[in-house]
């Protein structure tokens, strides 16, 4: 079954010596599909003398667009560059005491939906687990129950708002909207604590990046000091070895070319 809200404001225009009272009629029609708004406007003519021409004009809420109109009737649409709005229209010449009537039906947009909430919301906590064992954490548990409070309020608000009338409806979604910029701002807060917590873990790693290349290049030139000494004394040690080899031969080819004694006579074959 449809909820219908409905509220009406008149505005009088003049035009010639006649005046014409102009009805706006706002109604909110919610059904089990989409929602919509019926935007009502009606032209009178309350002279009871004189014919007179009216130009019905209505302007549309901001947030509506040419596509978001379901039904526009035979009337026309028209974008006022100074208002910066949509507006419809249509001239009537009116007997005495007449009035018209149109009705113009729009798409309620507006609404925030939870799938963009719950979007904001989930980012927020993918955003908290990056953050896990950095310094920023407990910064990010506060900013995502922030998101997640503002985002409960906002559709707390709307639910509230839908059985109210056009007007309090449509002014809760622009409040709505304020409060889902300032959530997008907190996550924005978050994306950038991520973002130092990376710099700040890189430049960590550098550092000990730095300072263990230092002491591999220590160790090498260690390593090859004790490599040098080991052959170093390697080599002191068979120079050693060679020199006493080559001091033995030498006296061993020495005492090889020293000539025999000599031969002593015989004394007896003398006497």
């Amino acid at each position: 079954m449809n909820k219908r809200r409905c509220s009406c404001r008149f505005t009088c225009a003049r035009k010639g010596i006649g005046s014409i009272l102009i009805g706006i009629i706002l109604c909110l029609l919610a059904g089990q599909a989409e929602a919509s708004i019926i935007l009502k406007t009606m032209v009178v003519n309350p002279s009871k003398t004189k014919t007179q021409t009216a130009l019905l004009k209505a302007y549309l809420p901001k947030e509506t667009k040419p596509e978001d109109i379901v039904e526009l009737g035979d009337l026309k649409i028209d974008y006022d560059v100074e208002k910066t709005l949509y507006y419809v229209y249509k001239e009537f010449d009116l007997e005495p005491g007449e009035s018209v009537s149109r009705s113009i039906e729009i798409k309620d947009v507006w609404i925030i939906s939870q799938s963009e909430l719950d979007s904001l919301t989930g980012r927020a906590k993918e955003l908290v687990e990056a953050l896990k064992k950095t310094a920023y954490f407990d910064t990010a548990i506060t900013l995502q129950k922030d998101i997640e409070q503002k985002s409960s309020d906002v559709l707390e608000k709307q639910e509230q708002a839908m059985d109210a009338l056009p007007q309090t409806h449509i002014a809760v979604y622009r409040d709505n909207v304020e409060a889902l910029g300032s959530i997008k701002q907190v996550l924005a807060r978050l994306e950038k604590l991520v973002i130092e917590s990376k710099v700040a873990a890189g430049a960590a790693t550098e550092r000990v990046s730095v300072k263990a290349t230092w002491w591999v290049i220590l160790g090498v030139i260690v390593a090859l000091g004790l490599l040098s000494l080991a052959f170093f004394i390697i080599w002191h040690r068979q120079a050693g070895i060679t020199a006493l080899k080559q001091k033995e031969e030498e006296e061993e080819e020495a005492k090889t070319k020293e000539p025999p004694p000599p031969v002593q006579p015989d004394r007896r074959k003398g006497k």
